[in-house]
């Protein structure tokens, strides 16, 4: 007999809306997509998975036309969504769909916040249900069809048991008196938005130490950055497939003027720049002969901390090392450094004050407020 897999594999219009229907009788769900990002030079939200502890499915975006019967699912106050390191999944789904996600709960956020030493999803399911996650899948082509099997129950297993894992957790969280850190995380996470845009030549300055270059440099990286995008773009693959970041730069440092000189700099015979070297060097000489301007380099966010600022930024993190291990959390579980620099610039005196400060989390004003004021005031 052949065995039946625990997940439907939804590929049509009648599946998708009794899937749908389903999810929407649920009272938590757990939710992941996969993506191919590894592979293709812009990425796409190329699976969506979706639990309810008895249903597994495994929707396929890149078949189905229309997604909309899962909008007012994922819509729903009252279906909690359960993801497992949600930013990612969250802004994909409305990058790509125009999906608003409501009430979610982030099982990697709750374990950190329960204490746990270990908390990818492999860690959660092996310590919980003695369950195994295959590794072998993780970078898989996501976007390439047909997906075999394996693919298939390996992306239904991520979220097949999202919605257990969320009340045992759920319950933990709540004896730590942290339920409503989680619960506030995820409205912050259902705001978040894609932040990416399309490549311009400028985008070089991204690269790890570009803007550090001599503006020579600089031109020619900038020029071998625009040859590689419009690669990538060409063949469909993300840019570090085409060349490296550091081969690029070492190409704007040394500026080879040869083929010798390329082979020279490039020694392996499998080097990916020794594949069409005469491209390359005509990147070079267009990066030399380039006179346009450079960005100009942003300055800080901040000013830099005055010398009290400074005094109360070190009691600050000084405090909030103390109060981790005193309840047993990672240091950002109290307060992050990004959230102790703006309390620092906003130096509040009232409590008031305190929750009005940028990013500060209604959780971390109940909590830890009236400890904070005293070094505040």
């Amino acid at each position: 007999m052949i065995p039946i897999p625990d997940y439907v594999y939804v590929t049509t219009p009648e599946a998708l809306a009794d899937v749908a229907a389903t999810m929407a009788r649920a009272r938590v769900i757990g939710v992941d997509t996969e993506a191919d990002s590894l592979h293709c030079y812009q990425e796409r939200v190329s699976l969506i998975q979706i639990s309810d502890g008895a249903l597994n499915a495994v929707i396929d975006p890149l078949v189905l036309t229309d997604l909309r019967p899962l909008a007012p699912v994922l819509a729903d106050p009252g279906i909690i969504k359960v993801f497992h390191g949600a930013d990612y999944d969250v802004v994909g789904l409305k990058r790509d769909f125009g999906f608003t996600v409501a009430t979610i709960f982030d099982t990697c956020l709750a374990a950190q916040a329960a204490g746990a030493q270990k908390y990818s999803l492999g860690d959660l399911l092996q310590r919980y249900f003695d369950v195994t996650l295959e590794k072998k899948y993780q970078k898989a082509h996501w976007s390439k069809r047909p997906l075999v099997p394996d693919l298939l129950a390996y992306a239904a297993k991520d979220t097949q048991y999202l919605p257990a894992l969320h009340e045992l957790l759920r319950n933990e969280v709540q004896t730590k008196g942290r339920l409503a850190q989680i619960e506030e995380e995820g409205e912050w996470i259902s705001r978040r938005e894609w932040t990416g845009h399309a490549f311009v030549p400028d985008d070089y300055a991204r690269i790890k130490g570009a803007t550090s270059l001599a503006p020579a440099a600089q031109r020619v990286l900038r020029t071998l950055a625009v040859t590689r995008d419009r690669l990538a773009k060409r063949a469909n693959r993300p840019p570090f497939k085409i060349v490296s970041a550091d081969d690029l730069l070492a190409l704007a440092i040394h500026q080879p003027a040869t083929p010798a000189a390329v082979e020279a700099l490039f020694p392996l015979a499998s080097s990916p720049i020794r594949r069409d070297i005469a491209r390359w060097l005509d990147a070079v000489r267009a990066g030399l002969a380039d006179e346009t301007p450079l960005p100009q380099r942003a300055g800080g966010r901040f000013d830099p901390f005055s010398a009290p600022q400074e005094r109360l930024f070190v009691r600050l993190r000084e405090w909030r090392t103390a109060e981790s291990k005193t309840e047993g959390v990672e240091p950002a579980m109290v307060l992050s450094t990004e959230q102790i620099k703006a309390i620092v610039r906003a130096w509040p005196k009232t409590i008031d004050e305190l929750a009005a400060v940028p990013g500060v989390r209604r959780w971390q004003v109940s909590r830890y407020g009236d400890v904070l004021l005293k070094f505040l005031t």
